[in-house]
C-alpha cells in the first residue's frame, strides 16, 4: 500500500534533532580529558601512597632488627668493660702481690681490741711521692670499720698513723649503731697508702746506687724485708 502525504511543507512534523556544533565537540573532549588525567593522577597517587607505605613498614621492620642489634651491642660493650676492669685489678694485684700480703699483715696488727673492719677500698686518684720522681707509689684509701668504743677508734688511727705503709689518716665521718642491744660506732677512715712492689724497690736502690743519691724511703726498705 503507497501512502503519499500530500500536505505542505510547513505541515509536515519535524523530528527532535541535537547538534552540539564543533564548539560543544571540543568542550566535551577538553571535559574527558580532564576526567581521564585526573583518574591517572589519582590512580599515580595511590600507587605511591602504596609505595610509601611499604617503605615504611619496611623501615620499621629495619628499625626493630637495630634495636635488637644496639642492645646486643651494648650488652657486649657492657661484658667487655667489666672483663677489661677485672683484668686490669688482676694485673695490679699481680703487680704488687708481695707487698700486699705485707699492707694487710701491717694492717691486722694496728687493729687493737674492740674494734673490727668492714671494708677496705683502694681509692683510684694517683700520686707521686714527695720527690717526684717515683710514680704511683702512693694511692688514697678508705677504710670502713667498728668499734665498740672512741677509744678503740682511736687508738686504731693513731696505730696506721705510725705504720709505714699508712699515712695522713683522717676520720671521714662517724656514727651510733647498735647490734644486739649493745651500742658501736660505725667510722669511715681515709688515708694514704704507700706502697712498692719487690720489682720496684730494687729497680729504685738500683737507680739510688748508680746515681749516688739517697736510699730510698722507709716504705721502700721494708717491702724488701
Amino acid at each position: 500500500m503507497i501512502e503519499i502525504n500530500l500536505l505542505p511543507k510547513d505541515y509536515n512534523k519535524r523530528s527532535f534533532e541535537f547538534s552540539l556544533g564543533k564548539t560543544g565537540l571540543y568542550v566535551v573532549g577538553g571535559a574527558a580529558g580532564v576526567v581521564l588525567m585526573l583518574i591517572g593522577i589519582t590512580l599515580f597517587q595511590m600507587n605511591q601512597i602504596s609505595t610509601l607505605n611499604d617503605n615504611i613498614e619496611r623501615a620499621r621492620q629495619r628499625a626493630d632488627m637495630l634495636r635488637k642489634d644496639i642492645r646486643v651491642v651494648e650488652a657486649l660493650e657492657d661484658v667487655k668493660v667489666k672483663i677489661t676492669n677485672r683484668m686490669k685489678a688482676v694485673e695490679t694485684l699481680d703487680s704488687h702481690r708481695s707487698v700486699w700480703v705485707r699492707v694487710l699483715e701491717d694492717m691486722a696488727r694496728n687493729v687493737p681490741d674492740f674494734v673490727w673492719l668492714a671494708r677496705f677500698d683502694e681509692l683510684p686518684t694517683e700520686k707521686a711521692d714527695d720527690s717526684g720522681s717515683t710514680p704511683a707509689l702512693v694511692r688514697r684509701a678508705e677504710i670502713e670499720g667498728h668499734a665498740f668504743t672512741l677509744n678503740a677508734m682511736a687508738a686504731f688511727m693513731i696505730n696506721m698513723m705510725r705504720s709505714d705503709y699508712f699515712d695522713e689518716v683522717e676520720l671521714k665521718g662517724t656514727s651510733e649503731v647498735w647490734y644486739e642491744n649493745h651500742s658501736a660506732f660505725n667510722f669511715i677512715l681515709t688515708c694514704d697508702l704507700h706502697y712498692l712492689s719487690d720489682e720496684d724497690a730494687r729497680g729504685m736502690l738500683g737507680k739510688v746506687g748508680d746515681e749516688g743519691q739517697s736510699a730510698p724511703s722507709k716504705a721502700s726498705h721494708k717491702s724488701l724485708n
